[in-house]
């Protein structure tokens, strides 16, 4: 919900209305103060004092209004008059919803409501001057639906809603600003079909399944106030692509690969932003990319060679060329203003490569590329941030899906073929002692030794409709007990006493001997698959599903003992604090800090754009998060850092956080090593990343 100066407006309104109560002759004054004393305090803020309305009014939405309009007439007024934005509380009858305020802006409309707009005349002109409509994944969206639409609109999101055809036109809606249509159906069928109104559109899509094909000579031409375009995932050819506006400052065209080397940007000469990840952009293309740069992501483009090189880009400051066949030519042409660099896993980059030549550097990730250790001492010497890391694991071939750390310290890996393998500590990359299962280490963690053997047995769960445990503290051929399961096996923990609690696709829980393979519990509550499990230091058991909970239960007595709801989608993944507190990650990119005893969540981490799919709880009391989305987020979760917040002026449940890593695809493996190290997996290569020690607070 937002509120705007309509709002301000509105309660002043409603506060002269207060004020100029009936009164005649000498007796006004004595009269009016006699009607301010019958007026409850609550309504002269709300009503009478503008800044103090609208300061609350922003933080309630619309499902607050009906007990506010019966406090007081002046309340009601005022209520009326808002611009109301709300798209949380979702509005049923449309009718009654714009008879009660009329001054509402933007809605988020119940699929009833959809239903409404298409069979009611009424229910349609209800919308009229709404300039947000958030319609994106509705079912029941069609093209019929979109005619119906008023023209007052602005905004409007319609992703994924799956009806829309071919025969879909936005051409009516002739204020519109912003719009994406993402992953539709013939979302590009006819470009001519978008209202040169448009400032932002989207058209990106993350769906294989769709055509999103540009039809031959498809033109943008007369979006001539288009400043940002996502084309993201489409067939966008080098036709369209010359046929944009030159007034763009935002291009998103990553993993758009019909793009060939005659493709040209320099029509484009205002453009500060291009993400091309992944895209078809070939070393030719980059000599028309325009000198207005300031952000430029070509990681993953696989056409760019170690000739590759920059033209003068002197408003550069973030680039990203990572998982690239780039070489010394490229960063021998980085820009002298540079000051974000993303080189990471960039193979053909020698030791022989510097960047004296690039002093404004601030941050410099650059893993898995053979830098020499002089030229990232030489950045740190200038003030540049380098985080030191490593390569435990280079292999081009297997993807790693699986980590874990055996008791010596070594690091095992759990991979795309049926092969784990370990690592010493001193991260030389030489594996050894590889378990063999049924299958590749979908989950690869820790089981109690057998009485005589080294605390070093490591077990894993194969993605499949069953568990593995082996012994990988000898020499092959190991020790394998296989555990069978009449479903597939998604997560598993080792309890206190040794037995595994395994999480399964059938939405139970599991707890099994591992030697005997004896099913002794079943714990049943989740409504969908289990996607994680821990062990708090009480030992009771936390599960997470993809119903969007997170249960404890008490394993001895083989009940549920607290649901924990209210999560951002499906969880990815939970991890217990050295505290006791338990952090679970979903998959609407937010981590919640759950209080155990209290069942209450004391933060909600935000910082990630994609789902949350590894945690790793720190010895120090910190927390380390993950997502497909690049970024390694370390969370200053301790006690400390919250004592700190608290006797500052940020809000109290702000968590401090910095950015670890940035790595090109993210990751969804994290592991954390001895010695203040984490492991995380980038496709088939394990990084070693030295985590700064913890902030001190006085």
């Amino acid at each position: 919900m937002e509120t705007t100066a309509a709002a301000t407006a509105g309660a002043a309104t409603a506060g002269a209305a207060t004020d100029a109560a009936p009164a005649a002759g000498g007796c006004t004054r004595a009269r009016t103060a006699a009607v301010h004393d019958d007026v409850p305090l609550l309504v002269r803020v709300l009503a009478g004092n503008p800044a103090a309305g609208v300061s609350i009014l922003s933080c309630l939405d619309t499902a607050d209004t009906r007990a506010l309009r019966l406090l007081h007439v002046a309340v009601a007024g005022m209520v009326a008059g808002v611009p109301w934005y709300n798209t949380v509380t979702p509005v049923v009858d449309v009718v009654r919803w714009r008879a009660a305020l009329p001054g509402a802006v933007g809605a988020r409309l119940a699929t009833k409501a959809v239903a409404d707009v298409l069979s009611s005349d009424a229910a349609a002109a209800a919308l009229a001057c709404v300039t947000y409509l958030p319609l994106h994944k509705y079912s029941n969206v069609t093209d019929e639906v979109l005619l119906r639409l008023p023209a007052s609109l602005r905004t409007l999101s319609v992703r994924e809603c799956s009806r829309l055809t071919a025969r879909a036109s936005f051409a009516h809606l002739t204020a519109l600003t912003s719009l994406d249509c993402g992953d539709t159906d013939g979302a590009t069928a006819s470009t001519a079909r978008f209202p040169p109104s448009l400032q932002e559109l989207d058209i990106s899509t993350d769906s294989r399944s769709l055509a999103h094909t540009f039809p031959a000579g498809a033109s943008l031409t007369h979006l001539t106030q288009l400043r940002v375009l996502r084309v993201g995932g489409t067939h966008l050819n080098d036709v369209t692509l010359a046929s944009l506006p030159p007034g763009l400052v935002e291009l998103g065209v990553a993993w758009c690969k019909n793009l060939t080397a005659a493709a040209t940007f320099a029509h484009l000469p205002i453009l500060q932003t291009l993400h091309a990840a992944g895209s078809g952009v070939w070393n030719a293309v980059l000599a028309t990319l325009p000198p207005s740069l300031v952000h430029l992501d070509m990681r993953m483009c696989s056409n760019l060679t170690p000739a590759a090189v920059l033209p003068p880009l002197p408003a550069l400051r973030v680039l990203d060329v990572s998982a690239t066949m780039i070489g010394d030519a490229m960063v021998d042409s980085l820009p002298a203003g540079l000051k974000e660099l993303h080189m990471i896993r960039c193979p053909s980059v020698t030791a022989t490569a510097t960047l004296d030549h690039v002093p404004a550097l601030q941050t410099l990730y650059s893993m898995g590329t053979a830098l020499a250790p002089a030229a990232a001492d030489a950045c740190r010497a200038r003030g540049c941030a380098v985080p030191a890391a490593g390569v435990l694991h280079r292999r081009w071939q297997e993807r790693v899906t699986a980590l874990a750390v055996v008791g010596d310290g070594r690091a095992g890996r759990g991979g795309g073929s049926r092969a784990g393998g370990l690592w010493g500590p001193g991260g030389g990359g030489g594996a050894t002692g590889p378990p063999r299962g049924g299958g590749g280490g979908a989950k690869f963690g820790a089981l109690p030794a057998p009485r005589g053997r080294r605390p070093a047995g490591r077990g894993w769960a194969p993605p499949g409709a069953g568990g593995g445990g082996g012994d990988v503290t000898g020499t092959p051929p190991v020790r394998v007990t296989t555990l069978p399961f009449d479903s597939a096996v998604l997560a598993f923990a080792v309890l206190a006493d040794g037995r595994l609690a395994v999480g399964c696709h059938d939405s139970s829980v599991r707890v099994v001997g591992v030697d005997t393979g004896e099913n002794a519990v079943v714990l049943e509550g989740h409504l969908t698959s289990v996607t994680e499990l821990a062990v708090l230091p009480d030992g009771t058991l936390a599960s997470g599903s993809t119903d969007g909970t997170v249960r404890l239960w008490d394993i001895s007595r083989a009940v549920c003992v607290a649901v924990l709801g209210g999560h951002a989608g499906e969880i990815w993944t939970i991890v217990a604090l050295a505290d006791g507190r338990l952090a679970s990650g979903s998959m609407g990119g937010a981590v919640a800090l759950w209080d155990v005893g209290s069942r209450a969540c004391v933060a909600t981490l935000i910082g990630h754009s994609d789902p949350v799919t590894a945690l790793v709880a720190l010895p120090d009391g910190r927390l380390v998060s993950a997502s497909p989305g690049r970024a390694i987020l370390l969370w200053d979760t301790r006690p400390a850092a919250a004592a700190a917040v608290a006797a500052s002026s940020r809000a109290a449940s702000t968590v401090p956080v910095a950015v670890l890593a940035n790595v090109p695809g993210g990751t969804t493996v994290l592991e954390a090593l001895p010695g203040g190290r984490l492991a995380c997996a980038c496709g088939s290569q394990v990084f070693l990343v030295e985590v700064p020690p913890p902030a001190t607070y006085d």
